[in-house]
């Protein structure tokens, strides 16, 4: 798509053009901005006494229940979704509606070029500053234009970005306002359960129009973002559908479900603008949104990143805190612990009784990942001493009401295994925890050194590295674990069997299970449960 295809519609004589990308779902907008454009725009010309300075053309989508809203007073061209979409890439246009300010070829101008207009209209201006003023409480046309070009520093600019020109009001004739409500406001709330109405009776168009006027009363409303990014991917229009889902999990990156679709749906159809999304998000947010960070390392690259961020790991815990068992067991059918328990069972190693067993406990063990202590409860009857580890504050807190572990640690797992003594454990068990750490050389080291000698155990669980990432000549076989577009590492049996080697270990029972179901679909993991050889490391 070349740039001087928008300019099919002769713009005169201007010398710039400021080209208005809408469609028929933002018509609500249309009626708030094309008003106060065509003020500003006239004021400008008012003092160009040879000829205008900038001329608006309206760029418009065609699509069902077309409606040309308020373009009968502007300039413009009608464009196919295909085109209008591929002109929108080519000018950088994320989100409808948005301006891009063009010189006399249709060339989006550069900031110096921008740099040059300001100055131009700014003395222009200043020649009448005192006739053009609006009332105390609003801002010169010339000034609210300036101010978009200044704020931005690019060309392109969006419905948030046009918001100073809502302050218009009085000099614009029929021109609609807005009043700006709360995201529980009961109008809102009618407007959105009104909207979903239409959308589960197929009139999607009405019902973008609708979630629309929703943002235009409260544009952080995640509910209406949410489902507008969800009905414009539904018509075919994820370009624009990722703008509208990034803004949702800018407003609350606690929001798996937006991470989820965005990663796992949008980034297949639009990675660049995913990516670049993200980058801009966590550029402004990185302490806050750690959930974002983790993301964009899902997308960036399966082994560049060694392990998750102790951060995102803590708040994704704390935040399933109060409800994850009921989720983990009820809804993702999640047995790991039973499983692991099972094959200790199994072995019966010596100083490990079984349920029946009149013999002492005798084993000191380690839960690192211990969560709300499920494997505590299943390990209480056969240990002597249990000490359990999470990296999350509020699961450690639920935990410690059960009252099955001697000691609980909120900490990381190295810092943890460091601290503790060489030879000094007879277990460490880890259930679904190295789903969170990619690269596991460190921690079998330190199983190494920790564990006793030739009575020293580790039970744990990986999400398998599935075949097609493990037979790949890259660096995902090189080495061994991906961060999958789930967000959670997997490993290859190869790579565990390596360190098995290097550090000393034997296998006593490795297992195939499915570890939990996503989406209703099972994933494949394994088990292991690995002997201490008496070998000096």
């Amino acid at each position: 798509m070349k740039a001087q295809n928008v300019r099919l519609i002769d713009s005169g004589t201007a010398p710039y053009t400021l080209a208005y990308f809408t469609s028929a779902w933002v018509q609500s907008a249309d009626a708030l901005v094309l008003p106060r454009l065509r003020l500003i725009l006239g004021g400008i010309s008012a003092l160009c006494l040879q000829q205008p300075l900038i001329e608006l053309v309206e760029i418009r989508r065609i699509g069902e229940d077309e409606d040309l809203g308020d373009s009968n007073n502007t300039k413009g061209q009608k464009l196919e979704p295909v085109i209008f979409r591929s002109l929108c890439k080519h000018y950088n246009v994320k989100a409808l509606p948005a301006c891009v300010l063009m010189g006399a070829q249709g060339q989006a101008l550069t900031l110096e070029s921008l740099a040059l207009l300001e100055n131009e209209i700014c003395q222009k201006y200043c020649l009448s500053t005192e006739d053009m003023a609006e009332s105390p409480c609003m801002m010169s046309t010339g000034n609210l234009l300036c101010q978009l070009l200044r704020s931005h520093g690019v060309s392109v600019v969006a419905c948030e970005a046009l918001r100073p020109f809502w302050r218009l009001r009085d000099a614009c004739e029929n021109a609609k306002t807005f009043n700006f409500l709360k995201v529980d406001d009961p109008v809102l709330v009618h407007m959105r359960n009104e909207a979903l109405q239409l959308y589960e009776t197929g009139q999607f168009y009405s019902a973008l129009s609708m979630f629309v006027r929703v943002l235009l009363h409260c544009p952080t409303c995640p509910k209406a973002n949410f489902n507008l990014a969800v009905i414009l991917h539904t018509i075919g229009e994820t370009y624009f559908a990722v703008a509208s889902m990034l803004r949702v999990v800018t407003l609350d990156d606690s929001d798996s479900v937006a991470h989820t679709v965005l990663r796992s749906v949008y980034y297949q159809e639009e990675p660049d603008l995913v990516v670049s999304g993200y980058k801009t998000i966590i550029t402004a947010n990185r302490d806050s949104h750690v959930r974002a960070v983790h993301a964009l390392a899902t997308l960036n690259g399966a082994t560049s990143i060694k392990k998750a961020a102790p951060a995102y790991v803590a708040k994704v815990f704390d935040e399933l805190a109060d409800c994850f068992e009921e989720k983990v067991i009820a809804h993702l059918k999640y047995r790991v612990p039973w499983q692991l328990v099972k094959a200790l069972t199994l072995v019966s190693p010596p100083g490990f009784p079984s349920k029946y067993s009149t013999a002492a406990p005798e084993w000191i063990v380690a839960d690192v990942g211990c969560g709300t202590g499920l494997c505590g409860r299943l390990l209480r009857p056969h240990v002597k001493y249990l000490i359990g580890v999470d990296i999350s504050p509020l699961m450690i807190k639920k935990t410690r009401d059960e009252g099955n572990y001697d000691e609980l640690h909120t900490a990381d797992i190295v810092p943890f295994l460091e601290s503790c003594e060489d030879n000094s454990l007879d277990l460490l068990i880890s259930a679904d925890v190295w789903i969170y750490v990619g690269a596991l050389e460190e921690v079998f080291e330190l199983c190494a050194r920790k564990l006793r000698l030739s009575t020293g155990w580790m039970a744990f669980s990986i999400e398998l590295l599935p075949i097609e990432y493990a037979s790949d000549e890259t660096t995902e076989l090189l080495a061994g674990f991906r961060l999958a577009n789930s967000g959670r590492f997997q490993h290859s049996h190869e790579y565990i069997m390596n360190l098995v080697c290097r550090w000393g270990f034997d296998v006593a029972i490795q297992q195939d299970v499915r570890v939990r179901k996503e989406s209703g679909e099972p994933i494949p993991g394994r088990i292991y449960l690995l002997q201490h050889q008496e070998k000096k490391i």
